[in-house]
């Protein structure tokens, strides 16, 4: 695979070379057709969010929308490969306006970046939206076919590192009616250099270990869509899909582990062991989604019901860790199955009023519920009977169920240069889990309420926004599970029933700034206030055995400031600094954690060539700068990414090549401190890590296209907010 990508590597780099070589006929004199390329901005800024120009980032040719992210401010990729933006993982995600039947980064894995139109960053989400997500709703629209007939897109990919990837979508549209079929099948794979330095001291035994090895993380996903749209006249919609498929991500370590244990009496005791963990996590699921718009008038007001669900017939989580001596015999190891069935659905009605031609007034109602019902197992390797034996005292059957009733209005209206809208949302949550250990059964009931408001005034020196929402991080099952389970034999993790959801209230102040030349100026500041941050702590358990938990670690006020430039040189190079820099000041609320407060930073920049009409290049650099841990710190690093991308058949094909962290920069290092665990970590991703991808189109749109649950908030016509 490796020899490939690199020998397709130099037939597009000639490809480059021969564009820049004058051809025979032009030499005579002779009119040739010419192709005229521009370009869309790659970042818009409106009222309540910002877009982003998926198909403007050529670093994330051949990935996924996790990459796309990578190219904005304030959004960082930790040494596992989980994305967080604003240094937090709690985000939502929506795919053309219905959320994702995934969560966090794993959603936005499975979503080629080839097939992505833009994406929408909701910070501070509006009343209409759900609640949940501390920094707001990432928001995927879909390339789509825009003629009569048939259109659609063909899309493959392959890493130097095993991944791969290969996505179609078919469209046929005639009349009223809009049919769509959309298979996709990927393998993400990243490999890491790990290595780790641990010392515990239980009981008076002091036991310090070296981790030295590989860890890797694969996920796969295997997905069909089919889809049917039926319109009227622009007065009523008809849209109804399923979705159906496979996903198994597995993640696990190979170590040569080193061991010296200190006993009471000054006795000292030491081996080396081979260790290997996995983790896998495997799911079969199917969703039905459905909406109906109506338009009552000419006016504009209108009707809409929502309707998904989603089910998995197959859930299975496996863990597995192994110690061996150096002679092969086995030393420990453990088993961990649980088993389990999720079913999920989210209905909506919603009725906007369109009480003036700039003013609405909207309200509705919505209904979310989930439910999961599992068992979890777990045996242990007997070593006297060299065999594993089921543990009896943690078989732990479960049944989890949680209902949210909200309703929520908004009210938006422009008056000349200004824009703004507000609204109002009220959840009613109940949480109930059974489950099959001592006094960890619970059944929660509460009303929250969740106001935002947005504002935005233009003036011929740049548009000046303010934005307000309070959201809420709200735990789910696997956060409250009160039973170890093991991430490998050293490493062992236990829910919380008695957690409690985190509460935000965010403030965002920005300004936004276009030049006729094709530079732009935006600059926000924000700030979060954090209420019962929910955490992980690690405390030393056993004798060179660490135990993570789930607590309520303590409240903390982030204070940040973006910025985004983009300037153009020359006429074919445009460059984009991006920068983010915020404080920090955690109070902890729990003996296991220390307060904090400190500084971090981060900045990109991004230079985009346009060397021909038809070949582009792209040159990343990034500076991650030193981060506070809740029990430590995480020192400062940085990387580049460097891409070509060439277009073919006057633009329906392009073959774009990426190398990511092309100077070997890359490296995450970490410390951990209390008064009975220290650890260091270090982690160093694989090179080369490169990525070849080639997508086809034809008679697809470049036209925006929202519909579904989330929509464009007020906008100035021909403004960017």
């Amino acid at each position: 695979m490796k020899r490939l990508i690199l020998y397709l590597s130099v037939i597009l780099c000639g490809q480059f070379l021969a564009a820049q070589t004058p051809s025979d006929t032009l030499r005579e004199g002779k009119l040739k057709e010419v192709t005229v390329a521009g370009q869309r901005r790659q970042v818009v800024y409106r009222l309540d969010r910002k877009r982003i120009d998926a198909q403007q980032a050529l670093t994330a040719a051949g990935g996924t929308a996790a990459d796309v992210l990578q190219t904005i401010p304030s959004v960082q990729t930790d040494a596992d490969g989980e994305l967080s933006f604003r240094g937090s993982r709690e985000f939502l995600v929506y795919i053309d306006g219905k959320p994702s039947p995934l969560t966090g980064t794993a959603a936005l894995r499975q979503i080629p970046a080839a097939t992505i139109q833009d994406i929408e960053l909701l910070t501070t989400p509006g009343a209409r939206y759900r609640a949940e997500g501390d920094v707001g709703i990432i928001h995927i629209t879909t390339r789509k076919g825009q003629t009569e007939g048939l259109s659609g897109m063909l899309n493959a990919s392959a890493t130097t590192l095993g991944g791969w990837s290969g996505n179609g979508r078919m469209d046929w549209q005639r009349g009223c009616n809009r049919l769509w079929a959309n298979m996709q099948a990927n393998r993400y794979r990243g490999v890491s250099d790990f290595r780790q330095e641990k010392t515990t001291i239980v009981d008076d035994y002091q036991t310090t270990s070296l981790s030295d090895g590989e860890r890797f993380r694969t996920e796969r996903a295997y997905i069909g869509t089919l889809g049917w749209q039926y319109a009227v006249e622009d007065r009523h919609l008809l849209s109804v899909d399923i979705q159906s498929g496979q996903t198994r991500n597995r993640r696990g370590g190979d170590m040569d582990y080193h061991e010296e244990r200190t006993l009471p009496l000054g006795l000292h005791t030491a081996g080396i062991y081979d260790s290997h963990d996995r983790y896998m996590l495997e799911k079969e699921l199917v969703q039905l989604s459905a909406s109906y718009l109506w338009r009552l008038n000419e006016r504009g007001d209108q009707l809409s019901i929502q309707s998904r669900n989603r089910y998995d017939w197959h859930s299975l989580e496996y863990t597995e860790s192994n110690m061996f001596e150096q002679t092969g015999v086995r030393y420990e190891g453990t088993r961990g199955y649980e088993e389990e069935h999720h079913w999920d659905c989210d209905e909506q009605i919603d009725y906007k009023w369109q009480y003036r031609p700039t003013g609405t007034f909207e309200a509705g109602y919505q209904y979310v519920t989930y439910s999961e019902i599992g068992d979890y197992n777990i045996k242990y390797w007997d070593r006297p009977a060299q065999a594993f034996e089921w543990q009896d005292d943690l078989h732990a059957p479960f049944d989890y169920h949680r209902q949210v009733h909200s309703l929520y209005a908004t009210a938006s209206d422009h008056f000349g240069h200004l824009a703004m809208d507000a609204g109002l949302r009220m959840d009613r949550l109940r949480d109930k889990m059974t489950i099959a250990v001592a006094g960890a059964d619970r059944d929660r009931r509460r009303v929250e309420l969740y106001p935002s408001a947005h504002a935005a005034y233009n003036t011929p020196r740049g548009t000046f926004g303010v934005a307000y929402a309070r959201r809420t991080n709200r735990p789910g099952i696997w956060k409250m599970e009160p039973y170890i389970t093991y991430e490998d034999y050293y490493t062992k993790k236990i829910g919380n029933p008695d957690i409690r959801p985190e509460y935000i209230h965010s403030l965002e102040l920005n300004y936004h700034k276009g030049f006729e030349s094709g530079h732009s100026l935006h600059a926000a500041a924000y700030q979060r206030w954090r209420t019962d941050v929910v955490d992980e702590i690690r405390v030393a358990y056993e004798p060179g055995v660490t135990l993570d938990s789930i607590i309520n670690a303590g409240d903390q006020i982030d204070r940040g400031a973006e910025l985004s430039v983009v300037v153009k040189p020359v006429k074919r190079w445009t460059a984009t600094v991006n920068a983010d820099v915020h404080n920090y000041r955690f109070t902890s609320h729990y003996e296991g954690c220390t307060s904090a407060h400190g500084w971090t930073y981060a900045v990109g920049c991004i230079n985009q060539v346009a060397a021909t009409p038809t070949t582009s290049l792209q040159f990343d650099g990034h500076v991650v700068g030193p981060q506070r841990l809740t029990q430590g710190r995480e020192r400062a690093y940085c990387y580049f990414d460097l891409a070509a991308r060439q277009q073919l058949m006057h633009g329906r094909m392009s073959i774009s090549l990426v190398a990511h962290d092309v100077l070997r920069t890359a490296r995450y290092h970490n410390w951990r401190t209390t008064p009975t665990l220290s650890s260091e970590t270090r982690v160093r991703p694989h090179y080369p890590n490169l990525t070849l991808s080639v997508s086809y189109f034809f008679n697809t749109t470049s036209k925006e296209s929202h519909s579904g649950a989330v929509s464009k908030g007020a906008v100035f016509e021909g403004k960017d907010f």
